[in-house]
């Protein structure tokens, strides 16, 4: 807001940037398609060895982070994810997440942002409300998982990244897959309208809920 003390200049700056932003904003109408996997790819291509992705124990350029994308995305492809299926994803923050997410969304999947905090009859009810096909857990979180198990209706199929006994390893699983970006008759695109995730309230006041979110256009 402009309360008229702003100088001149400064008011001349602030109007440019929302102009930009507008412009910005026009460009979804022209391309609903465009959604942040989509960019990833782009960037791949344009700045490929560029840090898109820093951890205290992992460094993903874009070129790295667009090719596990794909694999995670040809991945969900192989299991039949539909568009708007959900996929649970119960991992601390780390570059895979991302990656995780970027390809189940790429292909149309919904993923689930399950807070890994949550224990017991907590986690199960977030896991129902997800309705997932699909769980995908860290290693480190499986006995919590397993532990919520019997409170929870879902039928999800449960990976494992990372080692965990008698369970299938999603991380070995896309290592034999093309890095390769996707081309457009592999599936449907999912565009700016389709859901993208679904994510928690903090659960202060009762048992978590669950929002929808829609796809972020991307702009680079």
């Amino acid at each position: 807001m402009d309360t008229g003390n702003t100088p001149a200049g400064g008011r001349q700056s602030a109007a440019r940037t929302w102009l930009r932003a507008l412009e910005l904003t026009a460009m979804i109408a022209k391309d609903p398609s465009r959604i942040l996997p989509r960019v990833i790819d782009q960037a791949a291509d344009k700045a490929g060895d560029a840090p898109a992705l820093l951890s205290d124990r992992e460094r993903l350029t874009f070129r790295d982070l667009a090719a596990r994308m794909n694999r995670y995305a040809r991945w969900a492809l192989a299991q039949g994810l539909r568009p708007g299926d959900r996929v649970c994803l119960v991992m601390p923050n780390r570059p895979e997440y991302m990656a995780i997410w970027l390809g189940v969304t790429r292909v149309g999947g919904v993923v689930a942002l399950v807070n890994t905090h949550l224990r017991g009859a907590s986690l199960a009810h977030a896991i129902d409300l997800a309705t997932p096909r699909h769980m995908i857990v860290a290693a480190e979180l499986i006995d919590a998982v397993r532990a919520a198990r019997p409170a929870s209706a879902a039928a999800a199929t449960i990976w494992s990244h990372g080692g965990a006994g008698g369970l299938p390893r999603i991380d070995e699983a896309v290592d034999g897959l093309s890095p390769a970006p996707l081309g457009t008759d592999a599936h449907r695109a999912p565009t700016v309208a389709d859901a993208a995730l679904v994510m928690y309230t903090s659960g202060t006041t009762g048992l978590p809920k669950p929002a929808r979110e829609n796809h972020t256009p991307g702009m680079m």
